[in-house]
């Protein structure tokens, strides 16, 4: 999700110094970074406290592609990260096409990208292979299977 963000505001919005602060400390357009809460932690060289670590609750979009993959709305899903989706951009690049599907309960973080007019879109905050197993597929590479399938057929 995090990669997918930056690609998306460098060449959809054309803001090519569009960055992570985890790759670049001093980029002008940090659409991932280090949430101002933690930042104190990490200068304090607590790392292991800045990190977001486990399972965190997630509210979805009924309008989503997530949404029709886990049939429902609230998930849970698990966490290894400490840098987030950077809210300052949220609004442009919504309205430049990623739609974000996936928030956690106070609106605060975003938890699921998807791209408005692509089939099958979907970058995630959380790790799903955390949760998949051989004979049961987490619920979005379960649906990515299925549409990768349905577009061959298509061709």
């Amino acid at each position: 999700m995090q990669l997918a963000a930056i690609e998306f505001a460098r060449y959809v919005l054309k803001t090519e110094d569009a960055n992570s602060t985890e790759f670049d400390s001093k980029t002008k357009n940090p659409i991932i970074y280090i949430m101002p809460e933690q930042k104190e932690k990490i200068e304090n060289k607590d790392y292991g406290a800045s990190m977001r670590l486990g399972a965190y609750p997630c509210i979805l979009n009924k309008d989503s592609l997530s949404y029709k993959a886990y049939k429902q709305i609230k998930i849970l899903e698990r966490h290894r990260h400490r840098y987030e989706f950077n809210n300052k951009y949220r609004e442009i690049l919504e309205k430049a096409g990623l739609k974000i599907t996936g928030i956690s309960p106070d609106g605060k973080l975003a938890e699921i990208i998807e791209l408005k007019d692509h089939p099958w879109f979907v970058g995630t905050q959380f790790h799903p292979e955390f949760k998949s197993r051989p004979l049961r597929a987490h619920p979005l590479f379960r649906d990515f299977i299925k549409a990768a399938k349905n577009k061959n057929h298509e061709l």
